[in-house]
């Protein structure tokens, strides 16, 4: 006699638009396939790009319906065919570019994804620390030092610094022995103070080239990190000095934009681009510096996954350091302490 098919709660999307088209429902429980490991989704942050999915400005490049989510901590639950090296049970993370644009992602109880994709999760490190940190910190570290090759001692700066990537890259560049310029609004300073900003400029006005000139003692930065799509590229090529990196981790509102090739060419200044996978050697060292205290997981809120609309809404209105994560509705249940519960001191 044949088994039931087992079912598992997820947000599910049937048509792009508002937030409204985020539908938690009941579907079923997928199957690992050779080479894929079945995981209990314990954790999943809500990225921008996540937005941009939902919204149409990104494509989805599989067939409607689908489930978004980038990032995920949970626990091996079922292991397909071949797959070698992991056990059921061991607590992993995943964090890729196809991971809820390519294939189903992580707003889900449960979640397949290849083995090769997963990097262990540091006993230390819970689950949702491990995505608070997750995308912003893979896609920083992907900007800075794979494609934009900061060393010790360099100046970075950083445009559009008051979001959970731009508070990643502060602490990736601190801890890499830069000196880091952040630009944010004043009411963001101190936190950015506070995990590793030496210099916070007031985002404001018209005279951010110069401010960035005097706080280089006119040399300019060695790196600017351009995170914003409504930035003004032309400016961030003028704080650069000499032979200067600029590295976009955003995508620009316009396709054609007009910049000065003869002062790219006289000053030697290159651009970058900054989009796809951190490799998962890479993503198991920010694991582990996560662990170790090296960085710090900055989390706004959490919010049950039957909300996940209310935390599209959210990101669209408040502007945070901090990650907003969806944990599972029962995870957030078993871990409620009952009414009557005294902590023992």
């Amino acid at each position: 006699m044949a088994q039931p098919r087992e079912t598992m709660r997820a947000v599910i999307i049937k048509n792009i638009g508002k937030p409204r088209v985020l539908n938690y429902a009941r579907r079923w429980l997928p199957q690992p396939a050779a080479g894929e490991a079945l995981i209990n989704v314990q954790a999943a942050s809500v990225n921008p790009r996540d937005l941009h999915l939902r919204s149409g400005r990104s494509i989805i490049r599989k067939p409607l319906p689908h489930i978004l989510g980038r990032d995920l901590a949970g626990t091996i639950e079922k292991l397909g065919a071949g797959v070698e090296g992991w056990h059921v049970g061991e607590r992993v993370c995943a964090c890729f570019d196809g991971l809820g644009c390519e294939i189903d992602g992580a707003y889900a109880e449960y979640c397949c994804i290849s083995a090769e994709r997963l990097a262990r999760l540091p006993e230390k490190l819970e689950f949702q620390a491990a995505v608070g940190a997750g995308a912003a910190f893979a896609d920083s570290y992907l900007a800075l030092i794979t494609n934009g090759h900061l060393q010790a001692q360099e100046t970075l700066v950083i445009r559009g610094a008051a979001c959970s990537l731009g508070a990643a890259a502060v602490q990736i560049a601190s801890v890499a022995g830069a000196r880091v310029i952040a630009i944010s609004p004043l009411e963001q300073a101190e936190e950015l103070q506070a995990i590793g900003a030496d210099i916070v400029l007031e985002d404001a006005g018209d005279d951010l080239v110069r401010q960035v000139k005097v706080a280089t003692d006119g040399a300019g930065a060695n790196l600017v990190l351009h995170n914003g799509p409504q930035l003004d590229l032309a400016e961030s090529l003028d704080m650069l000095a000499a032979r200067g990196r600029l590295v976009l981790a955003g995508a620009l509102d316009e396709r054609l934009v007009k910049l000065n090739a003869r002062d790219l060419v006289a000053r030697n200044l290159s651009i970058h681009g900054a989009q796809g996978s951190i490799a998962v050697d890479d993503l198991a060292r920010l694991l582990q510096r996560l662990a170790d205290g090296s960085y710090r997981a900055l989390i706004d809120v959490v919010l049950p996954l039957s909300q996940a609309r209310q935390a599209h809404q959210r990101m669209q209105k408040t502007a945070s350091l901090g990650k907003i994560v969806l944990a599972p509705d029962s995870v957030l249940e078993a871990a409620k302490k009952p009414d009557n519960w005294v902590p023992i001191t």
